[in-house]
């Protein structure tokens, strides 16, 4: 049975401060758990609303013998302390970080023929959007700079669906020295801005995109795209063609978009 005190402390998982103090952090919904539960994440508790139970979920059923998760019920009144969502399904997750994920830094040596790397993406929606559709196309590596929103913030999760639990993430990197490490390693540098010469269709047309090579591809900060010390470096810039007076794409877009043109013909 959890103690009032250990709820608290779980329920204080929701700020970021806590989640890295903790090395732990929240999920909800059954999807996510047993998405958790296919991964190599350590999935510690299971939380169940009390009106709440998982007869049907043979899969998490299979998962919780062999992971020996602990299942907890909590009244609806504790319960909803560790939500945040207004409509949850009655079960929450209490996860343990993963550090194998900090193998990931080696990402020079990544199985993944592109590399995502964001700088600055601030809005949890977008950042969790772009590693769901990185998770779609294949994609294993996320490189995120110091000031992108937190991977592990209950929103971003949620908009992963899944994905957050099956993809490298190296947080807070130094993203201009860690492109340029990338670059000496053979890698080649897209960076995604509104002011390149190049089209995206137009690599392709050339032959730049080539199934053997390894690829980075950059997109920056919803409102003030790559920071300036990336684009002095003079990796090469690409846009997406826009056939209308829209100003720009969102982040999320644009990433989806790259990465089907990236990986068409693999």
């Amino acid at each position: 049975m959890l103690t009032a005190n250990v709820i608290k402390q779980f329920a204080s998982l929701k700020q970021k401060k806590e989640r890295l103090e903790q090395s732990r952090f929240l999920i909800e919904g059954f999807h996510l758990v047993e998405e958790c539960l296919n991964s190599g994440y350590e999935l510690e508790y299971i939380i169940l609303r009390s009106d709440v139970n998982l007869q049907g979920h043979t899969a998490i059923l299979e998962k919780i013998a062999k992971n020996k998760t602990i299942v907890e019920p909590l009244p609806e009144k504790q319960f909803n302390k560790l939500t945040d969502t207004e409509s949850s399904q009655g079960i929450v997750g209490i996860v343990k970080r993963s550090f194998k994920n900090a193998l990931a830094e080696s990402a020079a040596n990544s199985d993944s023929k592109i590399i995502i790397a964001l700088d600055r993406i601030s809005d949890p929606g977008n950042l969790g959007t772009i590693i769901r559709t990185a998770y779609w196309f294949g994609v294993n590596t996320i490189i995120l700079s110091r000031e992108c929103a937190d991977p592990y913030n209950p929103k971003v999760i949620r908009s992963t669906q899944g994905g957050i639990f099956h993809t490298n993430i190296i947080e807070d990197a130094e993203l201009a020295e860690k492109l340029k490490e990338l670059d000496s390693a053979g890698q080649k540098i897209y960076l995604f801005t509104l002011d390149a010469q190049n089209f995206l269709s137009g690599l392709r047309e050339k032959s730049s995109i080539s199934s053997n090579s390894k690829s980075v591809l950059v997109f920056g900060n919803e409102s003030h795209g790559i920071s300036q010390e990336i684009l002095d470096a003079g990796f090469e810039r690409v846009k997406i063609k826009g056939y209308s007076g829209s100003e720009s794409l969102n982040a999320a877009v644009s990433c989806a978009i790259a990465l089907y043109e990236f990986t068409r013909g693999d």
